[in-house]
């Protein structure tokens, strides 16, 4: 959980940010493209947002299946309210199994890069809850593709959900706003990097209001403390 404490001192506003870990997962929020869906709403690329909600393994309407069985190369591409640090995906398989064949992340400029290909390694006749995983990205991913081949084994293939694990920026705005340009310190605490950095609002005169301590240059990992401060005028 972040904590962020704000006083003002001598006119200035300082700001600290313990962080004992910033780990997040999340289910899909947006779908942004399919190959193709049985139905509408039922077996739509919408089933497959939010949390599982099929319990059972085979043919539900509240999970995404293409739009004919065993037609080959098939994908989703699905979008997360929050942009993370990507370190993998779960994807639940309610039907069929085994048909997973890559996984590529959409970062925050929406450009694609291909993060898994390997073999889906579900098994038949139970739900699956196959986890593809790849080093933490170094830039911010906000959607997922999920390409399948839904050929590979006989039958209907569906999927209930699409989990994104992945770490949150060491990044935020600020309330009340300084002037045009402060002072950014960021320490941790754990490995005792130290750095500072002047942040400026936008264009010329807008005042500072946002900060983000990994664009800044500091290396962290899950567990680490982190020490934030932000020290300008306050703007009248």
């Amino acid at each position: 959980m972040k904590e962020i404490p704000l006083k003002i001192v001598f006119g200035s506003l300082l700001l600290a940010l313990p962080i004992s870990g910033y780990a997040l997962d999340q289910w899909a929020s947006k779908v942004v493209a399919f190959s193709s869906q049985y139905g509408e709403p039922e077996w739509s690329a919408k089933q497959a947002l939010g949390a599982p909600n099929v319990v059972a393994y085979g043919d539900n309407n509240k999970a995404w299946a293409a739009k004919t069985s065993d037609a080959g190369k098939e994908f989703l591409t699905l979008e997360f309210a929050k942009p993370v640090y990507a370190t993998g995906v779960t994807i639940r398989e309610t039907s069929g199994y085994g048909f997973v064949t890559g996984v590529d992340v959409i970062d925050t400029n929406n450009v694609s890069h291909r993060a898994w290909r390997g073999t889906d390694t579900s098994v038949d006749g139970k739900i699956n809850n196959f986890q593809a995983t790849w080093p933490r990205t170094a830039y911010l991913v906000k959607a997922v593709k999920v390409s399948m081949n839904t050929a590979l084994h006989g039958g209907w293939e569906e999927i209930d959900a699409v989990r994104l694990h992945g770490v949150e920026p060491l990044s935020g705005s600020l309330a009340p706003r300084l002037g045009h340009a402060a002072k950014l310190t960021c320490t941790n605490l754990t490995t005792g990097q130290n750095l500072s950095v002047s942040i400026k609002g936008t264009g010329t005169t807008d005042p500072v209001n946002q900060w983000d301590c990994e664009k800044a240059g500091l290396a962290i990992g899950v567990g680490d403390k982190v020490r934030i401060q932000i020290v300008g005028q306050i703007a009248e």
